[in-house]
């Protein structure tokens, strides 16, 4: 059964540009920028994330703190490299920006590698395999049971996210865009949509944070694609990227990675 026709909505990309009046001025902002990241063993990493994004990167309200998958990763490289971390927390579409113009020195948030994404940052090995997957009420199950049958209907994702863009895919839907996660599946249960489409491990992690909610939703048994994670560096942070994918592939070698996602996802990596 389909859903009702509905105008399909596109998330607002914003793009920083830097204009140069003079050679001067041109050269004393690559110095700047080059200064930000050529930071000495000791210092500080500032890590941008956007923190509503259970498993991956989310407040904890007991000990107020960010914490998540992402998080344990890039402590673990930080300390292996000699820095402190400092977590800056942001909307998601504003993290590229944010790399781009020396705000943040690293992006780790769910990061989908994609052509249009490396344009613009550097990414380092994938550090995590994901996919898509569709989510509704349970008392949908039978008027859905695969993306097809979201033709026409209300889809709610998350600004800036792979989910959104997949979701605007679907032959005459409606995309709504929420600027977290959590809003998406608020909008969900509210009736304002008829799915999420999101990262796998995110829908599941929702599922299981409390009874009411398995009883409530459910989770498409297939999923749309297959995604690799990486964590985004600036363009001109060469130096830094080339650090931060070695300490990643010892990490792995030596165990820490694996037991770093046991942590949070309760298996082994495949």
């Amino acid at each position: 059964m389909q859903c009702a026709a509905g105008a399909l909505v596109r998330p607002i990309l914003w793009e920083t540009v830097l204009k140069l009046k003079t050679l001067m001025a041109g050269v004393l902002a690559t110095c700047t920028l080059t200064a930000a990241y050529a930071a000495p063993t000791g210092s500080i990493l500032r890590i941008g994330c956007e923190a509503t994004y259970p498993p991956f990167e989310f407040f904890d309200s007991k000990n107020g703190k960010t914490v998540g998958f992402d998080i344990d990763i890039v402590k673990a490289i930080a300390r292996r490299l000699g820095y402190s971390i400092e977590i800056n927390s942001m909307g998601f579409d504003a993290i590229i920006p944010a790399l781009m113009t020396g705000t943040v020195d690293v992006g780790a948030s769910a990061f989908t590698i994609t052509e249009e994404r490396a344009k613009k940052v550097l990414f380092t090995q994938p550090y995590y395999l994901s996919g898509l997957t569709v989510l509704i009420r349970s008392e949908d199950k039978k008027r859905i049971v695969n993306v097809e049958d979201l033709n026409n209907c209300t889809i709610c994702a998350q600004i800036g996210t792979s989910g959104a863009m997949r979701a605007q895919e679907v032959p005459g839907a409606k995309v709504k865009i929420f600027n977290t996660v959590a809003e998406t599946f608020m909008e969900l249960g509210n009736r304002g949509c008829d799915a999420v489409i999101g990262d796998k491990p995110v829908n599941s992690y929702f599922l299981k944070s409390r009874a009411s909610t398995a009883k409530r939703f459910y989770q498409l048994p297939n999923e749309l694609n297959t995604e690799e994670f990486g964590i985004a560096l600036a363009k001109n942070n060469a130096e830094l990227h080339k650090k931060f994918d070695k300490a990643l592939s010892d990490m792995k070698a030596d165990g820490e990675y694996a037991n770093i996602y046991r942590k949070w996802f309760g298996a082994a990596p495949k």
